[in-house]
């Protein structure tokens, strides 16, 4: 049996048990085929649609001012969903987060997911680059301005990296990593 686990504001906890017969979330997260339950999926993309638009309480503050939500991903944790401002004051103290890339996989179908991570916790061996450290899940807008991720976002970030999570071996000891 697949599941999700998410983990928002240090809060709330959501774990949600799939049926075997979906698949790995990669087709269903984001509005694809859902060969499964889809009024299961349905009810989870609207519960966290409905905490993440009460989170960002978008519709009372002015547009400036809005504190959109971001994920934090850790190779070796739980996903992590916060708003920006929470995010950097905890993030920032841990790095530079000079890496700024757009995630691009013809298998989840939204657009302008952009990750910021720490270069310097980057591992190159020959063409190949694994992240060792955190890295933190946006959204940018048709005119590159960020945006609160949606519940579908969350859902194909959870995918995509899940899909890109490895296990590095040096020393003998063994550490998880995300393909990038």
């Amino acid at each position: 049996m697949n599941s999700i686990h998410f983990h928002f504001n240090g809060d709330v906890n959501i774990n949600v048990s799939l049926p075997d017969g979906l698949p790995a979330l990669a087709g269903m997260a984001v509005g694809g085929d859902v060969r499964g339950d889809t009024a299961s999926y349905q009810r989870l993309v609207d519960s966290l649609e409905d905490y993440l638009h009460g989170a960002a309480d978008e519709e009372e503050t002015p547009e400036d001012e809005v504190d959109s939500i971001v994920m934090v991903m850790r190779p070796d944790k739980t996903p992590e969903v916060m708003q920006e401002t929470q995010c950097w004051d905890e993030i920032e103290s841990r790095g530079s987060y000079d890496c700024l890339e757009v995630v691009s996989d013809g298998g989840l179908d939204v657009e302008g997911l952009t990750i910021v991570f720490d270069g310097s916790h980057v591992l190159n061996l020959g063409r190949e680059r694994y992240l060792l450290g955190p890295v933190i899940v946006y959204k940018c807008d048709e005119d590159g301005d960020g945006v609160s991720l949606s519940a579908e976002d969350v859902i194909a970030a959870v995918v995509y990296f899940a899909d890109h999570t490895v296990t590095l071996c040096a020393d003998g000891k063994d550490f998880p990593a995300f393909h990038i």
